[in-house]
C-alpha cells in the first residue's frame, strides 16, 4: 500500500521508486523463471547480445511472474493510483542490448496507466538505469516534449532527467505517459515489468485504449521479437482455470475494448 504522500508524489512527478519490494528468495525464483522462459522461448535464436529478447510471463511454467498481476504489492498500488477498476495488462521480461531512446509507453495522452519496472542487476546512470523526465505525464508538458524530442540533437544522457538507480529487489513505478529512456548498460540488461491500464471512462479514453490494445493478442508483437508463432497471452492465463474474479473482469473488459483474446 502507498501512503498519501507517495500517491501525491506519483501524480505530481509521474513516478515513484519502491525499495526492496522483493525478498532474496523471491529474486532467486524470478531469476530462475526468467532464464527458463528466455531459453525455451528462444530455442531457435539463442541470445547473442545483438537483438532484444522479450517474453510475456503469464503461463503455467512461470507461476511467480504470472502471479504478480494479482499480487497486492502491485495490484493494490495500481488501484490506489487509478481506481479499483484498473485493467491488468501484462507481466513480462526483457533482455535489452542497447540504450533506449526517449519515448512514452502510450501513443495518446488519453490512454494511460502504471508500469512497474524492476531490474535483475544493479543499474545506475552509466549502466542502463531508467531515466524519467519528472512531470512529463501531464498536458501540455508531454506534447511540448514530443515536439522537443523530434527536434533535439541532444544525447540521451544530456536531457535533464531523474536517474532511477536501483538494486535487485527495487521497483520503479511510472505513468505510461512519462517520457523515459536509459543510457549505457550491458548487452544483457535484464528488466521485467508489470503493467496496468486505466479503465477508460470517457469516449476519448476509450478510443485511445482501443488503439492500444487492438493488436495485443495477434502475432504482431511476438513476431516483432522473432517469435512469429507465439501468442501474446498464454492460453492458460486466458482460460482462467483458477476462476480469478479479478482476472476475468480484466479479460472481459479487454475483449470489450477490441483485444482479440
Amino acid at each position: 500500500m502507498l501512503s498519501e504522500q507517495q500517491i501525491t508524489d506519483f501524480h505530481t512527478f509521474g513516478f515513484l521508486i519502491i525499495r526492496q519490494l522483493f525478498s532474496p528468495d523471491e529474486l532467486q525464483t524470478i531469476n530462475a523463471e526468467f532464464d527458463f522462459a528466455m531459453d525455451t522461448s528462444y530455442r531457435h535464436a539463442p541470445f547473442d547480445g545483438t537483438r532484444r529478447h522479450w517474453v510475456t510471463m503469464v503461463g503455467p511454467q512461470t507461476p511467480f511472474f504470472a502471479s504478480l498481476l494479482e499480487d497486492p504489492r502491485f495490484c493494490t498500488v495500481a488501484e490506489q493510483l487509478y481506481g479499483e477498476d484498473v485493467i491488468g495488462a501484462v507481466s513480462d521480461a526483457n533482455r535489452y542490448v542497447r540504450e533506449s531512446n526517449w519515448h512514452r509507453d502510450t501513443g495518446n495522452r488519453h490512454q494511460y496507466g502504471v508500469k512497474f519496472a524492476y531490474y535483475l542487476q544493479p543499474v545506475g546512470a552509466e549502466s542502463g538505469a531508467l531515466r524519467v523526465v519528472p512531470g512529463s505525464h501531464k498536458h501540455p508538458i508531454s506534447d511540448n516534449l514530443a515536439h522537443y524530442f523530434s527536434q533535439s540533437e541532444l544525447g540521451i544522457q544530456d536531457v535533464p532527467a531523474y536517474v532511477c538507480e536501483s538494486e535487485p529487489g527495487d521497483v520503479v513505478a511510472f505513468d505510461l505517459r512519462c517520457y523515459h529512456a536509459s543510457w549505457g548498460g550491458s548487452k544483457d540488461r535484464r528488466m521485467c515489468t508489470v503493467v496496468y491500464y486505466n479503465n477508460p471512462k470517457s469516449p476519448e479514453e476509450e478510443d485511445a485504449t482501443r488503439v492500444q490494445v487492438g493488436g495485443f493478442a495477434t502475432s504482431g508483437t511476438p513476431a516483432s521479437f522473432n517469435r512469429p508463432d507465439d501468442p501474446f497471452y498464454d492460453p492458460h492465463w486466458i482460460a482462467n482455470s483458477e476462476r480469478s474474479v479479478k482476472r476475468q473482469r480484466w479479460l472481459d473488459r479487454m475483449r470489450e475494448l477490441g483485444c482479440a483474446i
